[in-house]
């Protein structure tokens, strides 16, 4: 079995988090989010993996080379110009032979990718879209399906009357080589804009099937950051790069926390972070590798990126701090940049202030 990892769009809905990394890179938990979508596919021995990319493809390439560091193979398409998901998976034709899974690359599941396989073999259609129940249809591509399955309509980000269902489409597809010939050639082309209404069209037998577990695209800042909290309170089976020392709080290799220090669970900190004296690290906080706390800081419900710090008396709640950012205080108390080249803290992505 075959996979297609689709790891080439804009962040325009994180580009306060992305502009200085390519998207599939953004950490999540000190890994690169498009990572979990490799371990997931190992997991379910899917080990033949083509990453579709486009201008970040130097950093992703250097970053996972051939695959053998998850017991997989990666090979690689390049898109020279945006050639949306479908044309992505069109262009990377030649390396295709059979029956294949797609998987955008900036979403978080647990998904049991087998039960999904098995449901498309079982059905005998042309794809399978996997489904998923949301409480807002309206930013994603909504999925009406028949009793047995069978797909009869498919909306991309429907407005709020032509809502019908909180079922939607998660980005995972199961494909025959076949849909390939329904992709034009030589332009942009996108599954939800495109390639499924075009199959319907042609009576297709286009199949939805709703696997258990969690799933999340983290392709906003919000929904970014409640991923990270729903891992810790054990909404999704990850495996966090870092040791349970119990009690709701994760602990990475070479941290440095001052005795002094306050943790409420739950609290992940990563490899070589450093936490100062009398600090307060409320529940919900999510530490980056190599992050720094200063003194008396005070962080709560938010994600501090890798490399990222946090001043002396600071106060951050309900935000995302970028990798490589700082949060300093200044006269008006606004983020301003850090020495050492670092990057300045975005206020738009939540709230800090002097305690």
């Amino acid at each position: 079995m075959q996979a297609v990892i689709l790891a080439g769009g804009n962040a325009t809905r994180l580009y306060c988090a992305t502009s200085h990394i390519p998207k599939p890179l953004m950490p999540f938990f000190d890994r690169p989010v498009v990572e979990y979508a490799v371990k997931l596919l190992a997991k379910h021995d899917i080990r033949d993996i083509i990453i579709t990319t486009s201008h970040a493809a130097a950093d992703i390439v250097r970053y996972f080379g051939d695959g053998s560091r998850w017991q997989v193979s990666i090979r690689y398409s390049v898109e020279s110009e945006p050639m949306g998901t479908a044309g992505a998976v069109k262009l990377a034709r030649e390396m295709i032979t059979g029956t294949f899974v797609v998987i955008c690359g900036d979403i978080i599941t647990d998904f049991d990718l087998r039960s999904a396989i098995d449901a498309h073999k079982s059905a005998s259609g042309i794809a399978t879209i996997v489904v998923h129940e949301v409480d807002d249809p309206t930013q994603f591509g909504m999925v009406e399906r028949d009793g047995s399955g069978r797909v009869s309509r498919f909306i991309e980000k429907p407005r709020t009357r032509e809502v019908f269902t909180n079922t939607v489409s998660t980005g995972i597809y199961v494909l025959e080589p076949e849909c390939l010939s329904s992709i034009a050639y030589d332009e942009a082309q996108d599954f939800a804009i495109n390639l499924f209404p075009r199959l319907l069209r042609n009576l297709e037998p286009v199949y939805a099937f709703e696997p258990e577990g969690y799933w999340c695209d983290v392709g906003d800042m919000l929904q970014y950051r409640n991923a990270h909290f729903d891992a810790l309170q054990g909404r999704i089976h990850l495996d966090l790069p870092a040791i349970h020392a119990g009690e709701g709080i994760w602990v990475g290799n070479g941290v440095n926390v001052h005795p002094s220090v306050g943790l409420s669970s739950p609290v992940f900190i990563g490899s070589g972070a450093s936490i100062g004296r009398n600090a307060v690290l409320g529940a919900h906080t999510v530490i980056g590798a190599n992050a720094r706390i200063g003194e008396g800081a005070y962080v709560a419900r938010s994600v501090i990126g890798v490399g990222s710090s946090v001043s002396r008396g600071m106060r951050v709640t309900d935000s995302v701090i970028s990798s490589g950012y700082a949060v300093v205080e200044t006269d008006d108390l606004q983020p301003v940049p850090a020495k050492h080249s670092k990057r300045t803290a975005s206020n738009k992505a939540g709230f800090a202030q002097k305690t």
